[in-house]
């Protein structure tokens, strides 16, 4: 654990020993002769409850990550720009669990009209999968992202460079190659989406950031619908 990791845990185990110290009445503030008792209860709440602060610090972590995502700049985005709810995906075109939930999550966006769907391009899968998720990324920058993420989703065969390449053509996205050059500016947004992926523990596709929680695995339609009130109301 880094030192400020340390430090943060420390500052959580007061909070926590000084709450518990309010609620038991077991000490007066101003009384020195109270010092010792709340040191020694701020040890034994560190000892009695290390997993309580390694998920704190995983919390306040993770917290601040999702903060971030609103400044990834993102134009994989389904729905209402100006949605009131965010619904971060981080997705994988090989992904067979992603394809199944995606009818459900497509209903819920285009019904509700007010939630802005952020599609994290994830892939972890397959080495299609990076070329798969190159080419949305380059549809996005045309604005012809929603017609070429729907078709990959789709898709049921196995995704192959000769079906990338007609794809691009048909959607008339001149930029893509299959190999990706050296300054091809997809390497860098797949690059920041993995590095977010990791600092949220996000090991697997789907994934769902809806709100301040995360979802992870796929859900059902009345699962999205319950986590988009939820998020709504807090």
């Amino acid at each position: 654990m880094t030192l400020l990791k340390k430090y943060i845990a420390l500052v959580l185990a007061l909070v926590a020993a000084l709450a518990l110290g309010f609620i038991m009445g077991g000490f007066v503030m101003g009384r020195e002769t109270h010092r010792g008792g709340l040191d020694a209860r701020i040890a034994a709440y560190i000892a009695a409850n290390p997993e309580a602060i390694e998920n704190a610090l995983i919390t306040l972590s993770q917290n601040k990550t999702i903060n971030l995502l609103s400044t990834a700049q993102d134009k994989t985005i389904i729905g209402n720009p100006q949605g009131d709810i965010t619904i971060y995906e981080f997705s994988d075109y090989n992904c067979g669990f992603c394809k199944r939930v995606f009818a459900d999550l497509m209903e819920v966006v285009e019904n509700d009209g007010n939630i802005r769907l952020v599609v994290k391009e994830y892939p972890i899968l397959a080495e299609s999968s990076v070329m798969a998720a190159r080419l949305a990324l380059h549809a996005a920058e045309i604005g012809k992202f929603e017609p070429v993420h729907h078709a990959l989703m789709q898709w049921r065969g196995a995704i192959t460079p000769e079906m990338l390449t007609e794809l691009a053509t048909k959607h008339g996205i001149s930029n893509f190659t299959i190999n990706a050059s050296d300054n091809d500016p997809t390497t860098a947004k797949l690059v920041q989406n993995r590095n977010i992926g990791q600092a949220l523990n996000i090991t697997g596709t789907p994934s769902f950031i809806i709100g301040n929680e995360i979802i992870r695995g796929a859900i059902s339609k009345a699962q999205i619908r319950k986590a988009i009130r939820l998020a709504r109301s807090g």
